[in-house]
């Protein structure tokens, strides 16, 4: 079974902060924050390190050369999605020159 513990959520300001039980300290100084769809619970996660640890454990997985061959790529056309190009199509206002 998980482990559960109750933490103290406070305001500072404008911030909302949520003290974290020693047994559940994270390492790192920052982590992701999402909400699951289904629960609606928020998920704090700790990244996978430094970026420089991230790409020395892809260099030392010795991935075949035809891990992903032509033959399995998906090569399907993109799905149309007028909206979407509809709104990237758009121009910026201009906001005039500073002065």
């Amino acid at each position: 079974m998980t482990d559960v513990a109750k933490a103290r959520v406070f305001m500072s300001g404008r911030s909302q902060h949520v003290t974290i039980p020693h047994p559940f300290r994270f390492r790192s100084r920052e982590v992701s924050i999402r909400r699951d769809s289904c629960s609606g619970d928020i998920v704090l996660s700790e990244g996978p390190g430094p970026w420089s640890k991230v790409f020395a454990a892809l260099d030392n997985a010795q991935v075949p050369a035809n891990f992903l061959s032509a033959a399995e790529r998906d090569k399907r056309p993109p799905a149309a999605r007028p909206a979407l190009d509809a709104l990237f199509s758009r121009k910026a206002p201009s906001r005039g020159k500073r002065q």
